[in-house]
């Protein structure tokens, strides 16, 4: 009986390694057959010339409508510089269709006449106002104002953060060590580290020009202790709303020498420069675009006043 199942076991394992082995050498057969058709079917080619490696660029748009980060340099440019970085929309409507560039404004359209002639040695190359950081998205009646954190991009989320804030509460800004994330907590009207207030907000119901419907529009004005400046408005229909406060930059020259000075958020009567003069802003007009600057020479004390108009 022992030797009955030894055989059906012998049997079993034989049909086993006949069914197994059976397509391994079907498939070695084929690969000889397939590689010996292909050994007679190749025809030597002729070497075609190479063909120099053509350089793909690839047009990668931002998910961020907010600043571009400097391009770094290389050995060889085959394209012209990219183009200066655009306007807001304010901007562009008042330039109207004019050639905007990065040079100093023309001096025929300021008071300073000539960079070398003029002994005032002062002019202005920046009068712009700045974009504010937060827009407004929603609302909840009076008692919370969602705003949308414009300068801090969530890249996992795709999107901006938002907040909660009240009405007539100063908030301070605190972030995390460790992420960056802010958050805003209510603070003391006192606290030096303020950074934004809520002043006022009404809603109107009014008609846009494309539609005959009417539609809430929010109005909120804001104070930015950071930029400082008067308060501003914003509504929910602004997509990059702009702040009252103004970037200002100054450059003082001695004939060839140029140096800036970055006046933004900086107080009246303000004091800067070298070379032996000491200047100082007096007022500002931003409707009229017009500033009064102080200069004084050091060594003899003498003080001269002087309006500088800045092309918009």
């Amino acid at each position: 009986m022992k030797k009955f199942f030894l055989i059906i076991v012998l049997l079993w394992a034989g049909f086993l390694c006949f069914t197994i082995f059976k397509e391994k050498v079907r498939g070695f057969l084929s690969n000889e057959e397939k590689e010996s058709l292909e050994t007679v079917e190749q025809v030597p080619e002729k070497s075609a010339p190479k063909s120099e490696p053509v350089s793909k660029v690839e047009d990668v748009s931002p998910t961020v409508p907010e600043r571009s980060q400097p391009m770094e340099e290389e050995s060889v440019v085959p394209f012209e510089p990219l183009p200066q970085k655009k306007l807001s929309k304010v901007n562009e409507e008042q330039s109207e269709g004019k050639i905007v560039s990065n040079k100093l404004p023309d001096p025929k359209g300021m008071v300073v006449a000539d960079y070398n002639k003029d002994p005032f040695g002062l002019v202005c190359t920046k009068f712009s106002r700045l974009p504010s950081r937060f827009r407004l998205v929603r609302w909840e009646g009076l008692k919370k104002i969602i705003l949308e954190d414009l300068e801090n991009f969530d890249h996992g989320t795709k999107s901006y953060p938002r907040y909660s804030f009240e009405l007539n509460v100063p908030y301070k800004e605190l972030k995390h060590a460790v992420t960056g994330k802010s958050r805003f907590m209510i603070c003391k009207s006192n606290d030096a580290n303020k950074r934004l207030q809520l002043l006022s907000f009404n809603v109107k119901y009014e008609a846009l020009s494309f539609s005959a419907a009417k539609k809430p529009i929010g109005y909120l004005v804001v104070r930015d202790f950071k930029l400082g400046g008067p308060p501003y408005q914003i509504t929910n229909e602004m997509e990059e709303p702009l702040t009252s406060s103004y970037a200002l930059e100054f450059e003082q020259f001695k004939g060839p020498q140029k140096f800036s000075y970055d006046l933004t958020g900086k107080p009246k009567n303000y004091t800067f420069g070298s070379w032996g003069y000491e200047y100082k802003l007096i007022s500002y007009n931003f409707t009229e675009r017009s500033l009064v600057v102080q200069r004084k020479e050091l060594r003899t004390g003498r003080v001269l006043r002087k309006e500088i108009l800045v092309q918009p």
